[in-house]
């Protein structure tokens, strides 16, 4: 009786039933993911996941700079001009695509400073051409995420997201004949695929939407939210995309596959306040009645991210012995400690939410900031001591310290939230 009026709970309430889909859009994206790296351990050298780890990580991050700050502005804009839905989304969309051809001319261009191992992959024009589709696809996956989720719809997003997870494992055997680059065709493939997935449903979600070019003058309107908030995402995705490519440079190819699989596992708790903070902003569109929301969303986050942690420090060793014995040796270490990252970075986010949701983005983008440079000063000494373990507490250290002056600054909000923990914790 219990269980099911728990369950009625969630499904009645908009901000628990849509943050509960997005996280198991992650747990499924992580699972999926796990299934993949198995894969790609198995019928790939561990130099080739690495040398792949660092193109991944290239796109990413290429992809995120994109995006311009439109996933966010989505969320926030979407719910309160429905009308001109069609016009918003496609404009953003068309930007997006623009941006993602341009910077991925630039990276290309410019391997001998920033990636000089990726040169002996992007020397070749057809992995050119595909690499700057890839970004472009998972630039515009990304940005159909967000129009799911300001819809109210986060469902489709799993749907979506499930559908890539299956799709670029299935050609990955296969594709093993072109080296290392037959793991990234494969995840194209599987981008490619959700994408127009997402195309199909976006249509049913906002109705009379057609995938069509254009750049309407109504995302003016848009333009100081989502200018701060592309610096805030850029912030805050760049040192999770970043180390990679500095282990790669600094350390090794095999200890960046190390470090890649970490962080991705490490990626379902780092999911946990990413979505419940998603669906909180999409909801206070809606009502006067912020706090009472912040309250909730603080709750679930903390009942789902304590046990998610013990289960990586007890578990960790066993997850990572499913890649490979190798990654369990060399990578269990770094799990724990981007394991113990999520705790800061929950609190990070929360605020980083609260101050979206008051529009005072210019807050949102001196957290990110502060946490993208601390890692990156803190990385550079701790990798050439400790490897890849340095830059796991690197990223530690970095969200911890912001979390102690977000804190510090915000005491009152910091009691609120201290309470609303413990009230989980009874």
């Amino acid at each position: 009786m219990n269980n099911m009026r728990l369950f009625s709970e969630i499904y009645n309430d908009p901000l628990l039933k849509n943050s509960f889909y997005l996280i198991g859009a992650n747990f499924l994206n992580l699972l999926l993911g796990f299934v993949f790296w198995i894969i790609a351990a198995r019928y790939y050298s561990p130099d080739e996941v690495g040398t792949i780890s660092a193109l991944l990580s290239s796109m990413l991050l290429l992809s995120m700079i994109s995006g311009l700050g439109f996933q966010t502005a989505f969320i926030f804009y979407l719910p309160r001009n429905r009308e001109n839905a069609s016009k918003i989304i496609n404009s953003c969309l068309t930007s997006s695509i623009v941006a993602s051809l341009v910077f991925s001319s630039i990276f290309v261009f410019g391997l001998d400073i920033w990636a000089p191992p990726l040169k002996s992959i992007l020397s070749n024009l057809k992995y050119v051409i595909l690499f700057a589709a890839v970004t472009s696809f998972y630039t515009t996956s990304a940005n159909i995420s967000s129009a799911f989720i300001a819809g109210r719809k986060s469902s489709f997003h799993m749907t979506k997201e499930m559908l890539f997870g299956l799709f670029k494992i299935l050609p990955l055997q296969v594709f093993s004949v072109f080296g290392a680059m037959g793991i990234f065709m494969a995840w194209g493939i599987g981008v490619l695929l959700s994408v127009i997935t997402g195309f199909f449903l976006l249509s049913l979600l906002w109705k009379g939407y057609l995938p069509i070019p254009m750049l309407d003058p109504i995302i003016k309107s848009m333009a100081g939210y989502s200018a701060g908030n592309y610096l805030a995402d850029v912030f805050f995705t760049l040192p999770r995309l970043i180390l990679p490519i500095m282990i790669i440079n600094m350390v090794s190819t095999e200890s960046t596959g190390f470090f890649y699989i970490a962080m991705m596992i490490a990626g379902l708790l780092y999911g946990i306040p990413q979505a419940i903070s998603n669906s909180l902003l999409a909801e206070s569109s809606d009502s006067g009645e912020l706090w009472q929301k912040v309250k909730k969303a603080i709750k679930l986050n903390a009942a789902l991210l304590f046990p998610g942690i013990l289960i990586f420090v007890f578990f960790g060793k066993f997850i990572l012995n499913l890649f490979n014995p190798t990654y369990a040796l060399n990578s269990s270490t770094t799990l724990m400690i981007l394991a113990a990252a999520s705790l800061p970075m929950s609190l990070n986010i929360i605020f980083i939410t609260i101050r979206n949701a008051q529009k005072r983005v210019f807050s949102v983008v001196k957290i990110n900031s502060a946490i993208a440079v601390f890692t990156l000063v803190f990385a550079l000494p701790l990798l050439r001591s400790s490897g890849i373990e340095g830059a796991a507490f690197a990223y530690l250290a970095a969200n911890t310290l912001v979390a102690l002056f977000v804190v510090y600054k915000m005491r009152n909000m910091a009691g609120f939230v201290l309470k609303s923990i413990l009230t989980v914790t009874k």
